[in-house]
C-alpha cells in the first residue's frame, strides 16, 4: 500500500487547528461545569404554599412557606413541599439543558453526556414536563 507523502506544513497546520479545536472544547466544558454550578432555582407550588430553592444537584437550600400554611392539613403541606421541590427541579433541568446548548451545543459529545446525565439525575418526567 503506497501512502501519499506527507507535507510537514500542512501537517503542522491541522495539528495546529485540532490543538485549537481541542483547547476550545476544554474551555467551552469548563465554562458550562461553572455556569451549572452556579446554578440556583426557586419554584412554588401550585397553590402558593412552599417556595423551595435547589441547587445545581436539585438538593433543597431553602423552603419557605407562606402564612397560608398554618390553615392547610399536614397532608397538603407535604404535598406542596413535593410539588414545589418537583417544580424546582424540572426548571433547573431546563436551564441546566440551556447552559448545555449556549457553551459546548446539545449535539456536541458532552453536551450529549450532560444531557444523558441530567435525565439519570431528574429522570424522563422532568423533560418531558420542561419541555411543554
Amino acid at each position: 500500500m503506497d501512502f501519499p507523502p506527507i507535507d510537514p506544513e500542512s501537517a503542522r497546520a491541522r495539528l495546529a487547528q485540532w490543538k485549537e479545536r481541542t483547547d476550545q472544547m476544554a474551555a467551552d466544558t469548563q465554562a458550562l461545569a461553572a455556569q451549572v454550578q452556579a446554578l440556583r432555582v426557586t419554584a412554588t407550588d401550585p397553590n402558593g404554599l412552599a417556595e423551595i430553592t435547589v441547587d445545581h444537584t436539585g438538593s433543597p437550600v431553602d423552603l419557605v412557606f407562606s402564612s397560608r400554611i398554618k390553615r392547610v392539613p399536614e397532608e397538603a403541606a407535604a404535598n406542596a413541599v413535593l410539588e414545589a421541590i418537583r417544580a424546582a427541579k424540572i426548571e433547573l433541568a431546563e436551564q441546566s439543558r440551556e447552559i448545555v446548548e449556549s457553551t459546548v451545543g446539545a449535539e456536541s459529545s458532552a453536551g450529549n453526556a450532560f444531557i444523558s446525565g441530567l435525565k439519570r439525575q431528574f429522570g424522563d418526567d422532568a423533560e418531558q414536563e420542561g419541555r411543554r
